[in-house]
């Protein structure tokens, strides 16, 4: 088991190492809905305001159309999507924006949307829905967050 972890390491280090920054975005606010389920008492479900203080993602270029998207809550140290067993895919690219998917198995759906608005602004939205057998607290998410620099040139 700790030979797996130690592969899982190297290989997350060496990909960080070699991968290209697209993307670096932080401090997503928006609306989350709590479903009435599992641990999150009827009381407690429904819309609420949402943020990530101290949130950062980070959208990374692997290789030819591979990706990763490493992100933090602030708290915690950074996770790569890739290394973590997700699966990250280009949905969409346009002139001012491209937009990609990060699937993790039984448990989590993501959609991040990089973009330039009229203005210059450099932004980012995040769709989030967590639910399945592995998530005690199910939930969908709208949050919109700043980012300090966007390539969208560098995406194939």
């Amino acid at each position: 088991m700790k030979l797996l972890a130690t592969v899982f390491a190297l290989s997350a280090l060496v990909s960080a190492t070699s991968a290209q920054t697209i993307a670096t975005c932080q401090d997503p606010d928006g609306y989350s809905y709590y479903h009435y389920s599992g641990v999150v008492p009827k009381g407690s479900s429904g819309f609420t305001q949402d943020k990530i203080t101290g949130g950062r993602v980070t959208l990374q270029k692997l290789g030819a159309q591979k990706y990763d998207i490493v992100f933090s809550d602030g708290a915690s140290q950074a996770k790569s999507t890739v290394a973590d067993g997700g699966e990250v895919i280009l949905l969409r690219k346009g002139r001012n924006d491209a937009t990609f998917g990060n699937f993790y198995p039984g448990g989590v759906i993501e959609i991040y949307t990089f973009w330039v608005d009229t203005d210059g602004q450099k932004k980012y939205d995040l769709v989030q829905s967590k639910g399945g057998n592995v998530n005690p607290i199910h939930k969908i998410s709208i949050l919109v967050g700043t980012c300090s620099q966007i390539n969208l040139q560098a995406i194939d």
